[in-house]
């Protein structure tokens, strides 16, 4: 019976303390960071009709911002444009526009801004 104790005492100390090796690696927050500053941030404004109040605003927010590669949006129905931070080596504006039209609205045009000029707008 004491064999058996100190067998399951030896058995939870090695599984407590001593099997983290074997286990899946996470990346660190600091990582992650490293990989997302390599990749190059672009900025659009986009020119969409339909919206008509702040609930317009938060669907396109909400359906752009669910977009790969999308970082930020910022929409304001008061002058029709939506303001998107993305990362174009992930997301695309075929995805942009089909997510538009599926939430109703229709984009009337893209244009690409300054990212600087963008950062100012949010």
């Amino acid at each position: 019976m004491i064999a058996l104790m100190r067998f399951l005492i030896v058995i939870s100390f090695l599984l407590a303390f001593g099997c983290s090796n074997g286990g899946p690696q996470k990346s660190s927050p600091s990582a992650k960071s490293q990989v997302g500053e390599n990749l190059k941030v672009a900025a659009l404004e986009l020119s969409i009709q339909g919206m008509t109040c702040t609930g317009c605003e938060q669907t396109i927010q909400s359906a752009l911002g669910s977009l790969k590669g999308v970082k930020q949006v910022k929409a304001n129905y008061r002058n029709g444009k939506a303001y998107v931070e993305f990362v174009p080596a992930i997301g695309d504006t075929i995805r942009m526009r089909e997510s538009i039209t599926s939430s109703g609205y229709a984009l009337a045009s893209i244009k690409s801004i300054p990212l600087d000029s963008l950062r100012l707008k949010q």
